[in-house]
């Protein structure tokens, strides 16, 4: 009895993280603000564009620099006739 329990457990457990959406690449926005490819908002001390946070790599999210949750951030993304594409720093609004 105690055995089909624990096959039972196994079974449902397996179909919650088989119903888990692999993470995908952000498509790019139409409407970012500074000519950015990729934008979303401060969150904490993060760039959350999507559902996906991104470290500051310019500025900072955090209040005291006068960044604060909500306020745009994000990056964009260079096209080079010959080669992949490249992304620049995430940019946040706060000094850093």
């Amino acid at each position: 009895m105690r055995f089909l329990t624990i096959i039972s457990a196994l079974v449902a457990s397996s179909a919650i993280v088989a119903a888990a959406p692999a993470p995908e690449k952000q498509a790019p926005a139409a409407n970012c603000p500074n000519g950015w490819t990729y934008c979303g908002e401060c969150n904490g001390t993060s760039c959350k564009v999507g559902l996906s946070n991104h470290a500051c790599e310019v500025g900072k999210c955090t209040v005291q620099s006068g960044g604060g949750d909500g306020k745009p951030c994000g990056w964009t993304e260079y096209i080079h006739p010959n080669a992949p594409p490249t992304e620049g720093p995430v940019t946040c609004p706060g000094r850093g």
